[in-house]
């Protein structure tokens, strides 16, 4: 591998860690405001998006192991936001979806990100935002291809 791209390579790195890094110090702020954690944000995120999910398929989406899903899941079930359904085609599973109280607070953190998204997206020149979008897609479906992405540990 030729120097340029070694240096490319350290670039995207670092590139990516301050990124990670700081959407991750606004997703903080923006859940804890509304009295939950990070990954319980994901998960309400997850279940607005997918209504009456699996645990196996929560823990696939977000790449984590069942066990941690699952701790997370008791917590939200205990606060109100989640119910926990045995599933009607096997008894051995269970659904999960959002309660009435755990909609309205996925949407008060979807409010609060969009607007953080919004305010960045102001330093950023109007016929530059399309490219930018595009660009994360590009690097995130890129990602989700890699042998090394985001797998969770067995």
């Amino acid at each position: 591998m030729e120097m340029k791209q070694i240096q490319q390579h350290v670039s995207v790195r670092e590139i990516l860690q301050l990124l990670v890094r700081r959407f991750g110090l606004l997703q903080k702020d923006g859940a804890q405001c509304c009295g939950v954690t990070v990954i319980q944000s994901h998960i309400l995120y997850e279940l607005e998006r997918r209504p009456s999910i699996s645990l196996n398929e929560l823990s696939q989406l977000l790449s984590m192991d069942t066990g941690a899903i699952s701790r997370q899941i008791q917590q939200l079930v205990e606060l109100g936001l989640i119910n926990r359904i045995p599933d009607p085609k096997d008894r051995r599973y269970v659904v999960l979806s959002l309660t009435e109280k755990g909609t309205r607070q996925s949407r008060e953190i979807a409010v609060t990100m969009e607007s953080y998204v919004q305010s960045i997206f102001q330093f950023i020149p109007e016929d530059k935002q399309e490219q930018v979008l595009e660009s994360l897609q590009m690097l995130s479906e890129a990602m989700s291809k890699s042998a090394n992405c985001c797998t969770p540990p067995l």
